[in-house]
């Protein structure tokens, strides 16, 4: 995350100075509610906390990819199910 944030910040040529960071996003919430900082994440968690605004990035939005990683061989169906449900992706080498 920090990684995307930090290109994004540089994609628009701003200059940011990072205090302190926290990796809990209840805890971010509670330091932006009392005005001790700003969150990035995605609209899909920002929604949790519909008592703080939100400002969406204009340009050079941040972006990740989320995997997931399962055991090889035979699956439980539940997994198997889920799975049917993402796009496959060959696993790394090594």
């Amino acid at each position: 995350m920090r990684h995307e944030v930090d290109r994004a910040f540089r994609a628009a040529s701003l200059e940011r100075t990072v205090t302190f960071e926290v990796n809990d996003l209840l805890a971010a919430a509670d330091l932006v509610r009392h005005g001790l900082g700003v969150c990035v994440m995605p609209p899909s968690l920002a929604a949790r906390f519909p008592e703080l605004p939100v400002r969406p990035f204009a340009a050079h939005a941040p972006g990740w990819t989320v995997g997931v990683v399962h055991p090889r061989g035979d699956l439980c169906p539940a997994v198997a199910a889920f799975l049917r449900h993402v796009r496959p992706r060959r696993a790394p080498d090594g």
